[in-house]
């Protein structure tokens, strides 16, 4: 799968597609559910509802956070891939944080549910050929195809794993 173009998606999302590069944004995403289960799987429910800085999410609320956010651009990417030509809506993500209530939940609750969340995603997204992966339709008023969405899953999730590494670890 090629790299999106700019006209694809909204520049806020650049990073998330520039983290990725040119590798296939698939593989990233299988590899990324080895890692979410090795990092977050040790972790003791505890430490999980810690987080490295006051008003900033715990750990158990940024995994929350990556699985939100994973359902929204995974239903996004669906319906656009399924020729949707209504605009589908945005969210904000401190509201949908507080909404979960993840630091309720147990910590293997939550990389349970992101590896089976994903895995479902991935065989979604091999099922898309070439014209369905560069259809474009409109989410939270903006252009975005469904390759792009795709690349932006994967950034998302590194971008997060990154923080998890250099800001939760070493306070856990």
């Amino acid at each position: 799968m090629k790299k999106p173009i700019e006209d694809e998606y909204a520049p806020f999302y650049a990073g998330y597609i520039e983290s990725i590069g040119e590798k296939n944004p698939l593989s990233v995403m299988h590899e990324q559910l080895r890692e979410v289960q090795n990092l977050f799987s040790v972790l003791a429910d505890t430490k999980a509802v810690k987080s490295y800085a006051e008003r900033k999410w715990s750990v158990k609320e940024l995994l929350g956070h990556v699985v939100d956010a994973e359902r929204i651009f995974s239903f996004r990417a669906l319906s656009i891939a399924r020729g949707e030509e209504q605009s589908l809506p945005g969210y904000e993500h401190d509201d949908y944080v507080a909404g979960g209530k993840f630091n309720q939940r147990s910590i293997k609750s939550l990389v349970d549910e992101f590896i089976k969340l994903r895995g479902s995603n991935l065989i979604l997204f091999n099922s898309f050929d070439y014209e369905t992966l560069k259809r474009k339709g409109t989410a939270n008023n903006r252009k975005v195809s469904v390759r792009a969405l795709i690349y932006i899953m994967a950034g998302h999730v590194e971008h997060h794993l990154k923080v998890f590494k250099e800001k939760y670890l070493p306070v856990l």
